[in-house]
This record gives C-alpha cells, structure tokens and sequence, in this order.
C-alpha cells in the first residue's frame, strides 16, 4: 500500500511540477511550488517508511535511490527559483527530467532485486 501511495505521490509531484513551471505567471506558478512541497513531505514520509522494510534487502540501492530523490528535490526547488527570477533554462530542466527518470529507474530497480517482478 505505501508504495502505490509512494508511486502516486511522484505522479501528483511530476503533475504539479509541469504545471506549475509552465504558468506564464509568478504568482500562479507560486500555487503549484506550495502543492509541489505538500508532495515533498507526503513523499518523504513514505519513502522513509519504504526505506526502513528495503533497506535490510538492499542496502546500497535504497541509500542511492533515496540520494537521488533528494537530489530531484532540490532540482525541483532550483527550477521553480528560477522560473520565479524569469532564468529557467533548458540545461536545468534537462537535469530535472534526467534527475526524475534516474530516480524511476532506481525504484523499479529496487522492487525487482527485491520481489523478481516489476509490479
């Protein structure tokens, strides 16, 4: 249950993120940022309770897919300080994408080493 409630939490993340970098307006994209950090905490909570039942399985996946989600989290802050500053370039967004889909891969390689299927 916590990792389709996890799995959801990054949908709604990567939803509001797309939305929000895409308003022509500061104060428009500035409701998304907000709903966007309601993401961060609801998918920290459930990525530590996540954490703690993989991490005898797989150590060193769990620590590298929890880096690397942070680090997601920090592009995702990065990118919207930019938007808001009017110097959001295509390099920054490049690496928000490229940070989204390595921490996909990472999950997906995680809950196969540990169940032997993808879903």
């Amino acid at each position: 249950m916590f990792l389709i409630l996890h799995i959801g939490g990054w949908l709604w993340l990567t939803f509001m993120v797309l939305i929000g970098l895409t308003r022509q307006s500061v104060k428009a994209a500035n409701r998304y940022l907000i709903l966007s950090r309601l993401g961060y905490l609801f998918l920290i909570i459930t990525g530590v309770y996540l954490a703690t039942k993989t991490f005898s399985g797989n150590w060193w996946l769990t620590t590298l897919k929890a880096g690397v989600g942070i680090a997601t989290l920090g592009a995702i802050e990065l990118a919207f300080a930019r938007r808001q500053e009017s110097h959001l370039t295509g390099r920054l967004i490049a690496l928000l994408i490229g940070g989204l889909i390595l921490t996909v891969a990472c999950g997906c390689w995680l809950h196969f080493s540990l169940t032997g299927n993808l879903w």
